[in-house]
């Protein structure tokens, strides 16, 4: 097989929806270079109008059923994502070789596991819960029993000689708590509470005196070292984790510390305003998001005007972040300074519940953050591998359903699919049986 040619055909290809068309339209891409490629048809529905002017309008559309689509492929894609042996999962997909790294990642496994729940709720999948348990089994194995980080997440466990990686993350405890959490909810084992407890009480110590939270704990030459640099990314995952540990265990240690990254979160916000960057990265809407999710779980157990008012007020203004630009459409949905499906998929899950904490609290014009989650949804199903884009691959049965990194980077990323899903899986119910949305190409 010409991998030469597998390449080209994937950069061609890989636009789900409209992407050749719209490529071709902008002159990015000139097919006359390549005779030989047969470009496949693009998958979005795509119908012809003639105008008053009798000029031709394509419409590219997406209904209800398409996103339906993705859910049921996104699902079976994640799945593929499972070793065989330990149940945990992986991280990268690189569709150009089908190949996995060599490891497998305790967040990735839990935010996968996460997403499967979701996914149940929505379909009632009960074969799904089996790779849910297995997949937990592994998550707990993942824990560290010794001290002195009791109860940190090993980041990951490398298969070539079955050991745990010596590096402990915050991010890595907050987002398995959240699924433990989700866990011990459903189906009432103890394990599942303790897990999260003891994940809790290793983040009670990683809380710097500012009240910013160390990024990490890695074992290297001997030695432990520390993280000095803050992300907002982080300590917005840690403060949804204690959140949502004291709404169930109601253990004031937890609300404490949150409260201090809460805290921060409005100091920083009156300072800096509402887009924000860190240690790690400059302004952009991925670390913002996070202070508005986070304030999001935090206000459910403080319910305080102050968190409500920069939730409202920030998500307006990543809001107007967004692409609605139709004369670029292979941008439209994606928000400005988020350059992947991971980013983007996030910003679709934060919308999709600022959609609905807006209409709980009754606030004016929820419609806009439905109207948002829609379109980071066209975006998100324009890079997403499908039976029209990938059949040249290596294995295109694995391939489909899981979300390209970008145009430029083909592999997958699990967690872009896991945030895509938990977005569509989030809002297809708010969407009418006879949605269509629809864009015009003149």
């Amino acid at each position: 097989m010409n991998w030469k040619y597998i390449l080209i055909v994937v950069i061609l290809c890989g636009f789900v929806g409209a992407g050749t068309l719209w490529l071709v339209k902008q002159q990015e891409i000139f097919l006359v270079e390549f005779p030989e490629i047969n470009i496949p048809e693009i998958n979005i529905p795509k119908k012809i109008e003639k105008t008053e002017k009798t000029e031709k309008v394509e419409k590219i559309e997406m209904d209800k059923e398409l996103i339906c689509e993705k859910i049921t492929q996104g699902k079976e894609f994640l799945e593929r994502m499972m070793d065989k042996e330990k149940k945990g999962f992986h991280k990268y997909y690189y569709a150009l070789t089908d190949e996995f790294e060599n490891r497998l990642h305790t967040v990735y496994s839990a935010s996968i596991i996460y997403t499967f729940l979701k996914i149940y709720d929505f379909d009632k999948d009960e074969r799904i819960l089996q790779k849910v348990y297995d997949g937990a089994d592994f998550l707990l194995s993942m824990q560290n029993k010794d001290e002195p980080e009791y109860g940190a997440f090993h980041y990951s466990l490398f298969l070539e000689n079955k050991e745990k990686e010596l590096k402990f993350v915050v991010g890595t405890a907050a987002l398995s708590i959240f699924t433990l959490l989700d866990l011990y909810e459903r189906f009432d084992d103890i394990k599942y509470l303790e897990a999260a407890k003891s994940g809790g009480d290793w983040l009670l110590t990683m809380q710097n005196k500012d009240n910013s939270m160390q990024s990490y704990k890695k074992y290297r030459d001997g030695k432990w070292y520390n993280s000095s640099k803050e992300s907002l990314l982080y300590n917005g995952q840690v403060l949804s984790a204690l959140s949502r540990l004291y709404k169930v265990t109601k253990d004031k240690k937890y609300f404490d510390s949150a409260e201090k990254i809460a805290q921060r979160f409005v100091d920083k916000n009156e300072k800096q305003g509402c887009y924000l960057g860190d240690d790690y990265r400059i302004k952009n809407p991925i670390s913002s998001a996070w202070v508005v999710m986070s304030l999001l779980d935090f206000y459910q157990v403080k319910p305080d005007d102050c968190y409500k008012d920069i939730i409202l007020r920030c998500s307006d203004e990543l809001l107007q972040r967004q692409s609605q630009n139709t004369d670029n459409l292979l941008s439209y949905g994606s928000f400005s300074g988020a350059y992947s499906t991971s980013g983007n998929g996030w910003l679709a899950e934060v919308i999709m519940e600022m959609y609905h904490f807006c209409e709980k609290q009754q606030a004016e014009n929820c419609a806009k953050y439905k109207d948002g989650t829609v379109n980071v949804i066209f975006w998100l199903i324009q890079n997403t591998y499908s039976e029209e884009n990938c059949s040249l691959l290596p294995n295109p049965e694995r391939a489909i359903g899981g979300l390209f990194w970008n145009y430029k980077e083909k592999y997958v990323r699990t967690d872009s699919l896991c945030h895509g899903l938990n977005a569509y899986v989030g809002i297809i119910n708010d969407l009418e049986d006879d949605f269509l949305f629809s864009l015009d190409i003149n």
